[in-house]
């Protein structure tokens, strides 16, 4: 099965990846104290919006600045955060170093070691990860479309180095290896000691996606840091390109605009969630531990875990290393997991074919629904749930439900994508299909699309 990575993250370049190389100093200025940017690598096409209303996917006034940001109304200890009347803040280290930056119009810088990331105005944004052995750039234009540079050492060739276009055209150059992706969807592969270049399957792709390294914001949308009293909410990092999907316009609250953005935050259900198409049937040498037969389907037994695929992809494992887990994907999409823990505690998760899901762990319940909304009622009783305007209600003992702010709770826990336990995204081998992929859940206020 294909690894999927929005962690999940977070690829080859052309003239554009120019650009790229100049992010170090494109880094050191791109937050201007009084609220503006200094940003020259947004995408020309990157225009917010058209005379008949079409706006880009996906960059929304949450990603850029151009409205008043709404402020915090959390009470806040300690004297780390300073809170300026325009709502400005900054938060620094015990040592009294400026570790975070929030400007008035919600645009934003955080360092933290060797890390940092920058988010303007036209909703770009950049990392930078320095590590004892490699140092990552990542730069993220208004559309969507990035590039990416690894280098092991500075002033050395890159070993790693993408680039995600608005077109739907790809480059990844990993470690001599280089990937093309074509704007119809189909891709090829060249190693550097080989003299053909040959097609590859989606399954094959590089598993590569900008990661939010020193973000602000978590993945799932939440925040990673406490806003203090008055401070504007910080904007969030516009979703980067996936490979093979392409930059889009299209007018709000449209189903055309709702797919796109589905698809965009992948949670579009696709043919690899699904059966429906014949499976992938990879030919390399088949895994000691599994048996194939004629028409595809495998099973796979190794140890505590045993996996069985059908010819169209679905299939079932059983784990029992710690308790015991079945999780089954089924031919619409949907996918269920059952475990019996080592207590006896029963916990159960099902999510259905757009997204939505529910989760009970003993007398924990929690569901995502297809507005985005949620609830969740923990062991104690207590019920904590959201409206559609984003809003977060909570009942007490007695019943009455009162308005928290968005910085109080925990959100609930979305459901973590499970995986076939062999294989490592390439199958079994042998002439054995290709398991389908768990379609990934839905996240708070993200809406379903079927």
């Amino acid at each position: 099965m294909k690894k999927t990575s929005r962690n999940r993250m977070a690829a080859p370049v052309s003239a554009s990846f120019a650009l790229l190389l100049a992010l170090s100093a494109c880094s050191s200025s791109g937050v201007n104290q009084g609220g503006g940017t200094n940003n020259s690598g947004s995408s020309e096409s990157a225009s917010t919006s058209t005379e008949d209303g079409r706006q880009i996917v996906g960059l929304g006034d949450d990603n850029k600045a151009g409205k008043p940001r709404p402020r915090s109304e959390r009470e806040t200890r300690g004297n780390q955060n300073q809170v300026k009347s325009d709502g400005s803040w900054t938060e620094k280290t015990l040592s009294g170093q400026e570790k975070i930056t929030v400007n008035a119009d919600g645009t934003w810088e955080n360092k933290t070691g060797e890390k940092e990331f920058t988010l303007h105005a036209d909703g770009s944004w950049e990392s930078t990860e320095k590590l004892s052995n490699s140092k990552t750039v990542i730069h993220v234009n208004p559309d969507g479309s990035w590039n990416l540079q690894e280098q092991r050492k500075e002033n050395e060739e890159p070993s790693k180095k993408a680039e995600v276009r608005a077109d739907g055209t790809w480059e990844v150059d990993e470690l001599g290896v280089k990937y093309v992706g074509k704007a119809d969807g189909t891709a090829t592969k060249k190693d550097s000691k080989a003299d053909e270049e040959k097609p590859i399957s989606r399954s094959e792709w590089p598993d590569i996606f900008p990661k939010y390294v020193a973000s602000l914001y978590k993945e799932d949308g939440s925040l990673v840091t406490s806003v203090p009293k008055d401070g504007v909410i910080p904007l969030k990092p516009r979703t980067a390109l996936p490979l093979g999907v392409s930059a889009k316009k299209a007018v709000p609250g449209t189903d055309e605009y709702r797919r796109d953005l589905a698809e965009l935050e992948g949670t579009l259900l696709t043919d690899e969630n699904k059966a429906g198409k014949p499976r992938p049937r990879p030919e390399r040498e088949v895994n000691p531990q599994a048996k194939v037969n004629p028409d595809g389907s495998w099973s796979w037994n190794k140890g505590d875990t045993e996996l069985t695929v059908a010819t169209d992809g679905t299939w079932v494992q059983h784990e029992k290393a710690v308790g015991q887990k079945t999780t089954t994907l089924y031919a619409d999409g949907s996918w269920e997991e059952k475990e019996t823990k080592s207590d006896g505690e029963e916990a159960t998760t099902h999510v259905n074919p757009d997204g939505t899901w529910r989760t009970t762990d003993g007398s924990r319940k929690e569901e995502l629904h297809a507005d985005g909304t949620w609830r969740s009622e923990s062991s104690g009783g207590f019920v904590t749930y959201s409206d559609v305007n984003g809003k977060v209600y909570m009942e007490g003992s007695s019943g009455k439900p009162f308005e928290i702010t968005n910085e109080t709770y925990t959100t609930v826990r979305t459901p973590s994508v499970p995986s076939p336990r062999v294989g490592y995204g390439l199958g079994i081998g042998g002439g054995g299909v290709l398991p389908l992929i768990p379609r990934k859940p839905l996240y708070p206020g993200q809406k379903a699309f079927s």
